[in-house]
């Protein structure tokens, strides 16, 4: 049987801290809501393994491979074991290096501390659970490259006057799997959905709180209504806003609201359809792999990124983590939701979610035709324009060997 333990620890910054997300400069002056780890520790009797969320941009991949290494070594798991990611928030510190600006270090060095303390007895007083599994759609995300007929991106941040044109890909599933102990008592609801979390970010007062934006509401909700510890893992998102971003926190309240109201009435029919959605299959895999892509040689609008300065390519860790017939994807930075949905349509699992800023921060990944569009994310981008099919067909090359069916 399945057992687990779950995780929350706060982690918010000091007021005064650099906020992340919007320019070099920006210092925050209060705390609106707090940021957290939440994750949850895995054990099939046979396999160990621990996800953790953190309300963070992203992680540089040295940081990653440094809270892996300590974790490990805490928890008694192998490091390959531990799966990372970031919920996106730009409403939190700088844990990733840009060239203007590099990560705060004496933050980073508390996160390290953090997470090593929220491992440390992650496999002791475990609870047997049930797994269930639901998918919804959930339409409170927009594609913000806004695509002329003459295939010209327009960047909707800057132009919300397109708004009532923006039609272009989103991927509006909503993700869920519920972790139910003896008696029908929750344990976990570990949730994933695409949307950058920008709703507070006006660029008045709002965008100066420290804030988890409306992935802490979502979890808040949650926990308070289901019970047990609500765990918000982002997907595919490079190119998705909330509808009505920017627009401060009364927007944030909604999103997370309307999220979560989502969540607790598919709970409820998961439950009473355990012939559907039962997972009788809780086996656990965790594999970690690489992928070769190469990075721009010229056209970027920005300066290259510290940790990729002078490299004509890098080798980028991915992350497969199968429970049963579900597996999540961690990728290396801001992948594109058409890449993600790519990665969904060709995996051989009954449901599969991309984990958004796990195994590094690589900028966007972003597919060919970006770079004929142009665009915010093509023109930023440290990737040549063939990366993200590269990494896609890797991540399917695994897939093939990872199948269920193989198991």
């Amino acid at each position: 049987m399945l057992k687990i333990s779950t995780i929350k620890k706060k982690i918010t910054p000091s007021i005064g801290t650099h906020l992340a997300g919007y320019g070099v400069n920006v210092i925050s002056d209060g705390i609106h809501d707090d940021l957290f780890i939440s994750g949850i520790a895995f054990d099939d009797g046979e396999t160990k393994a621990i996800l953790m969320s953190f309300d963070l941009l992203g992680l540089d991949a040295d940081l990653v491979q440094e809270i892996r290494k300590e974790c490990s070594a805490v928890a008694g798991i192998s490091p390959s074991n531990i799966v990372l990611t970031c919920t996106h928030t730009h409403s939190g510190p700088h844990t990733r290096s840009l060239a203007v600006r590099l990560r705060d270090e004496k933050y980073a060095e508390s996160l390290v501390e953090y997470c090593k303390e929220s491992v440390s007895q992650a496999f002791v007083g475990m609870i047997g659970v049930s797994v269930f599994h639901y998918s919804a759609q959930c339409h409170e995300n927009i594609n913000r490259r806004v695509i002329t007929p003459d295939n010209r991106c327009h960047y909707l941040p800057f132009k919300k006057h397109l708004m009532p044109i923006a039609n272009g890909i989103t991927d509006p599933e909503l993700g869920m799997v519920f972790l139910v102990g003896e008696g029908g008592k929750p344990v976990a609801t570990l949730l994933n959905y695409a949307a950058h979390p920008l709703t507070c970010q006006s660029e008045g007062a709002s965008s100066l709180k420290i804030s988890s934006d409306y992935p802490g509401v979502l979890r808040e909700i949650v926990e308070e209504e289901i019970g047990g510890t609500c765990v918000f893992t982002n997907g595919a998102c490079g190119d998705l806003h909330p509808k009505g971003f920017e627009t401060g926190f009364t927007r944030t309240e909604q999103m997370g609201k309307s999220i979560a109201q989502k969540v607790i009435d598919c709970y409820s029919d998961a439950l009473r359809n355990p012939d559907l959605y039962l997972l009788d299959d809780t086996q656990l895999d965790v594999r970690l792999e690489y992928a070769e892509l190469k990075l721009r040689d010229s056209g970027c609008l920005e300066e290259r990124l510290p940790l990729y300065k002078d490299k004509d390519s890098e080798k980028l860790e991915f992350q497969l983590f199968r429970l049963g017939e579900i597996c999540f994807v961690g990728v290396p930075g801001e992948l594109l939701c058409e890449p993600g949905l790519m990665i969904k349509w060709n995996s051989p699992f009954r449901k599969t979610f991309i984990l958004y800023n796990s195994t590094a921060y690589i900028s966007y990944i972003a597919p060919t035709n970006a770079f004929v569009s142009g665009g915010y994310e093509s023109e930023t981008s440290h990737l040549e324009p063939f990366a993200a099919f590269k990494l896609v067909s890797r991540i399917v090359e695994e897939f093939e060997e990872y199948s269920p069916q193989r198991h």
